[in-house]
């Protein structure tokens, strides 16, 4: 039987309806399962996000300090005088000041704390003192840490016993932190030469090899009641212990503008029997020919008085010092500006 047309019409209607929703279900699913994979990037993006957040710092920043600094993490060098000048007023060289220059070549900050240095100093192969452990100036803010490719000069005085002119031999060693560096090490040997003008510089004692004798003082003294003061040095130069004889200390002041000089009685002198080697003898002596109440320059020459059996006392000029006597200085009453 013929089917109706109206009937037909409905159909077709209705099959197209169909495939419309059909087909908008199918992008329906589509956009959600684009929308849902864009979440899930989201969502994993966020927690990792997040775990880097809350990642330990160690995991982010290099910490301050390795567990230990290679040598080749490091460069060390001295900066250091090569002449000293004899300071009569100290009996030895004044300290000079040694550079020690550390520089970072590594990738990360190094310690560099506590840095000290070690010194040894030789003339003519003996030893004199020096002090075991040199470190910061007092009062010197140095840096504990020393960033990536920086350098640092660190100031270190050169604290050893220079009592005689010549050359000497010295070595340098240096610690610092807590790393490869913290054992001292030596990283260098010079030669440092003391000179001295000649009218104070240290004399050999004549008959005496290897004992040398200086007189030393402040070149100023101030105005007061008492005498001025002086310091006898005795020096062991050698490598081995010396006998010392009895000797005597004369001095005679020549007081500037004034043509008749002042002489002391000779002095007996405690010197020690025997003086170790590289070992100095120091005696401050009073010089009753220098009287504080008067103002004024003046110079005072030593020397060494040593007795002969059946012989004339033996003379030996060990130097001449100047001294100026200067008054007081005033200092304001601070009541006056109340």
């Amino acid at each position: 039987m013929p089917q109706h047309p109206k009937t037909r019409a409905q159909k077709a209607h209705a099959s197209r309806a169909t495939c419309a929703m059909r087909l908008r279900r199918l992008v329906a699913v589509t956009t959600l399962g684009v929308l849902a994979a864009s979440c899930a990037e989201r969502s994993q993006s966020g927690r990792a996000s997040s775990t880097a957040a809350i990642a330990p710092a160690s995991a982010v920043v290099p910490p301050l300090e390795p567990a230990a600094t290679r040598e080749t993490d490091v460069t060390v060098t001295v900066r250091a005088p090569l002449r000293a000048h004899y300071d009569a007023s100290v009996l030895g060289a004044a300290k000079p000041l040694l550079g020690v220059v550390v520089t970072n070549r590594s990738t990360r900050p190094i310690d560099v704390s506590e840095l000290r240095v070690y010194l040894d100093a030789a003339r003519e192969g003996t030893s004199f003192r020096c002090s075991r452990v040199v470190g910061a100036p007092f009062g010197e803010r140095e840096p504990r840490m020393l960033a990536p490719g920086a350098s640092f000069v660190f100031d270190r005085a050169l604290d050893c016993a220079l009592p005689l002119v010549g050359a000497y031999a010295v070595h340098v060693g240096v610690s610092f932190g807590s790393g490869a560096w913290s054992s001292p090490r030596e990283v260098r040997s010079f030669n440092l030469t003391v000179t001295a003008l000649p009218n104070i510089a240290p004399r050999e004692i004549d008959g005496l090899p290897g004992l040398w004798a200086a007189i030393g003082s402040s070149t100023t003294q101030l105005t007061g009641a008492g005498y001025g003061r002086t310091v006898l040095a005795i020096v062991n130069a050698t490598r081995s212990p010396i006998e010392t004889p009895r000797m005597r200390l004369a001095l005679r002041v020549y007081k500037i503008g004034s043509p008749i000089p002042c002489e002391d009685e000779p002095l007996a002198l405690s010197i020690p029997d025997v003086l170790g080697p590289g070992q100095t003898h120091y005696e401050p002596i009073e010089v009753s020919c220098l009287g504080l109440s008067v103002r004024g320059t003046y110079d005072i020459a030593a020397r060494l008085v040593i007795p002969r059996v059946a012989e004339d006392d033996r003379e030996i000029a060990i130097g001449r010092l100047r001294v100026e006597v200067i008054a007081v200085p005033v200092v304001p009453d601070s009541t006056l500006w109340r």
